[in-house]
């Protein structure tokens, strides 16, 4: 095992990973009081996190039972955060459209919903004959990233960049070490089954949007409009295991077209950048803990296209799990 860097901060907890779910683990865990350190290959700022859309919504991520429970962990957490300042969290009017079924046939992911409603058909975008008005949390992320790295810091947690090739190196200067690096899961924990999904979508100014728009639907395409105070995002598109981050500008075309159909005043705005990102996709969300010798390994990554709807119920997930860590490694720590 490699030895302990002598200039490095004590941490009991080593995070991998500067993503959504690794800085809600990391912030969760310091809340707990453990003392934290995040390594990550990439800045905060430079994730794919960073860079996404921004919003909590229903999420189908298997297994449906945890997904549905960790869906709900996170949506209590951002009512909590949308009611304080600087958090990038805040609370808007929704609506979701497409393939919505009945209301006495919705699924209990879509009863997450606060304020749930039918959208009558006259006030539905074009295109669109099926909805639900609610409100949704919107997540400015470049600011809720600076916001969780300042609270992780408060709290005496760090922030490093660094990369690492095996989960060896951070048990040797930790007990527990947290393996949230996204699609870098996949060699760290030595999981074939993490694949890479490619996301994009288009970011332009506000011509005055503030009301939410998304779409349910199995197809790798869909119609999403995520107004922030200064920018919208419009979305979207997915392709399961396509590794190269180029922005499509085919893709960028279908996008702009389907979302000015659905809000004209769209039609006039200026495409600011494309946003494109490579997500950790898995069949199923792993969160769970593995032995190491004295060390624990704990796993939250594999959250796909739904880190932000699921990351705060994996955070605490991820806690419970250290605190339910084999005594003797407890024992080991205190020596």
């Amino acid at each position: 095992m490699p030895e302990q860097d002598p200039t490095a901060s004590p941490a009991d907890v080593v995070v991998l990973g500067a993503g959504i779910a690794g800085l809600t683990s990391a912030l969760t865990l310091a809340e707990a009081g453990h003392r934290v350190r995040v390594w990550s290959a990439d800045d905060p700022t430079a994730t794919t996190s960073a860079h996404a859309g921004g919003v909590w919504k229903p999420t189908y991520q298997a297994p449906l039972a945890g997904s549905l429970a960790r869906a709900a962990r996170s949506l209590e957490e951002y009512l909590r955060l949308a009611a304080l300042p600087g958090t990038g969290v805040r609370m808007v009017d929704s609506v979701t459209v497409g393939e919505v079924p009945d209301r006495d046939a919705l699924p209990a992911q879509l009863r997450l919903l606060p304020a749930l409603s039918p959208e009558p058909p006259a006030e539905l975008p074009a295109g669109f004959d099926r909805g639900l008005r609610h409100r949704s949390p919107i997540v400015d992320l470049p600011r809720h990233v600076g916001w969780l790295v300042d609270r992780l810091t408060e709290l005496g947690g760090k922030v490093e960049t660094r990369h690492v090739e095996s989960v060896d190196e951070p048990l040797g200067q930790a007990d527990v070490v947290v393996v949230a690096a996204g699609l870098g899961s996949r060699e760290l924990a030595d999981d074939p089954t993490v694949r890479p999904l490619f996301s994009q979508y288009v970011v332009t100014d506000n011509p005055g949007i503030t009301q939410l728009l998304v779409e349910i639907s199995d197809s790798r395409r869909w119609t999403s409009i995520i107004p922030h105070d200064d920018r919208v995002h419009l979305g979207g598109v997915r392709v399961p295991g396509r590794t190269d981050a180029t922005p499509d500008r085919e893709e960028a075309r279908e996008i702009l077209h389907r979302c000015r159909e659905a809000e004209p005043r769209l039609r006039d705005a200026r495409v600011l950048r494309i946003d494109t990102g490579i997500l950790p996709s898995r069949p199923t969300t792993r969160v769970e803990a593995e032995h190491r010798g004295d060390g624990l390994v704990v796993h939250n990554y594999g959250h796909g296209g739904s880190g932000l709807s699921l990351c705060w119920g994996t955070a605490h997930e991820v806690v419970r799990l250290v605190a339910e860590r084999d005594p003797a490694a407890d024992r080991s720590r205190a020596r």
